[in-house]
C-alpha cells in the first residue's frame, strides 16, 4: 500500500498534532495544511508541522490522497462537501469530530468516482486549544474510533486504520450511531458536569480550591463555543445520560437527607464507583 499524501484542514490542537505526528514519524509522503486563521498557518509552518500551507481548499487537496477535516462539529459537513468537488479519484476523506452520526448522514451524497468518506474520532486532546499546544505524541497509545457505514469499502477501512496506527494510536470501530451513544457518557456528560461545577465557587472559595476540585473541573477549561456545538449535535443522547445521572444524584441526595448515619444507598454507590474506577484504571 503506497504512502498517503496528507492534507490537514484545520490546524488547531488536534489538526496540528496530527500533522506534526505524521511528519515526525515519517508516516506519509507529504503534509499540506490549510486553516482560515493565518496565525494558525504561520505557527504550523514555522514549527514544521506541515511541509507547506495552501491558501485555498482546492489547492490544499489537489494532490492529497487522504484528507483530514479538523474543524468544529457544525462546520465539518460543509467543509467536506466543498472538498468533494476538488478531490480526485482515490481520495479518502475523514474528520476528527466528537460526534459522528450527523456527519455520516450529511455525507451521504453522490461522490465523484473513487472518492469516499469514512469518519474518525481521536479520543485524545486537552482543555487547551490552538496550534501552539499541538503535540506530535498526542495520539501515542490513544484510541481512535472509526465509523464505517454499511457500504464502506474494506480497503478504505484498512487504509484509515493503517494511518492512525502509524501515528501510534489504537483503532476501534463502531457504527456512527453507537459511537455517539457511547461518547455521550464517556466524554460529553463529563464536560457538561465540569462546566456546571466550575461555575459554583465564589471568591470566598478561592483559597480552598484543592486538587480534587481542579481535577474535577479541568475539562471546563475547554472552549465553550466548541463544546456547545458538540452538545447541540448530540443533544438527544446527552440529555438521556444527564437524566440518568440526575436519577443517581437524586438517590445520593435522598441518602444524605436521612437523619443519623448516612443511608446505605450512597455507600453502595460509592463502592460501585470505586470498584469500576479501579477495574478500568489499568486498561
Amino acid at each position: 500500500m503506497k504512502r498517503e499524501n496528507l492534507a490537514v484542514l484545520g490546524l488547531g490542537l488536534i489538526g496540528g498534532s496530527i500533522a506534526a505526528s505524521a511528519r515526525a514519524r515519517d508516516a506519509v509522503s507529504s503534509v499540506i495544511g490549510w486553516d482560515p486563521n493565518p496565525e494558525a498557518c504561520a505557527i504550523a509552518l514555522a514549527r514544521g508541522y506541515v511541509d507547506a500551507i495552501e491558501l485555498t481548499l482546492g489547492d490544499a487537496v489537489a494532490n492529497a490522497s487522504l484528507v483530514v477535516a479538523a474543524c468544529p462539529v457544525p462546520q465539518v459537513v460543509s467543509l467536506l462537501r466543498e472538498v468533494v468537488t476538488e478531490a480526485h479519484p482515490g481520495t479518502l476523506l475523514t474528520d476528527v469530530a466528537s460526534t459522528k452520526l450527523s456527519i455520516f448522514e450529511g455525507m451521504q451524497i453522490e461522490m465523484p468516482e473513487g472518492v469516499e468518506y469514512l469518519g474518525s474520532h481521536p479520543l485524545a486532546g486537552s482543555e487547551k486549544s490552538g496550534p501552539s499546544h499541538a503535540d506530535a505524541n498526542l495520539l501515542e497509545n490513544r484510541v481512535v474510533a472509526i465509523c464505517p457505514g454499511p457500504n464502506t469499502k474494506a480497503e478504505s477501512v484498512g487504509r484509515l486504520e493503517k494511518f492512525w496506527q502509524s501515528l501510534g494510536a489504537r483503532v476501534v470501530s463502531s457504527p456512527a450511531e453507537r459511537h455517539d451513544i457511547l461518547l455521550s457518557l464517556t466524554s460529553h456528560l463529563p464536560h457538561l458536569l465540569a462546566y456546571l461545577l466550575a461555575a459554583m465557587p465564589n471568591r470566598e472559595h478561592s483559597p480552598y480550591l484543592a486538587g480534587g476540585f481542579r481535577d474535577m473541573t479541568r475539562l471546563a477549561g475547554s472552549s465553550p463555543h466548541l463544546w456547545m456545538g458538540i452538545f447541540q449535535d448530540n443533544r438527544t443522547e446527552l440529555l438521556a445520560r444527564a437524566m440518568e445521572f440526575r436519577s443517581k444524584l437524586d438517590e445520593a441526595i435522598a441518602s444524605l437527607e436521612q437523619t443519623g448515619d448516612v443511608g446505605g444507598v450512597l455507600k453502595k454507590q460509592m463502592e460501585e464507583g470505586w470498584k469500576m474506577r479501579t477495574s478500568w484504571q489499568a486498561l
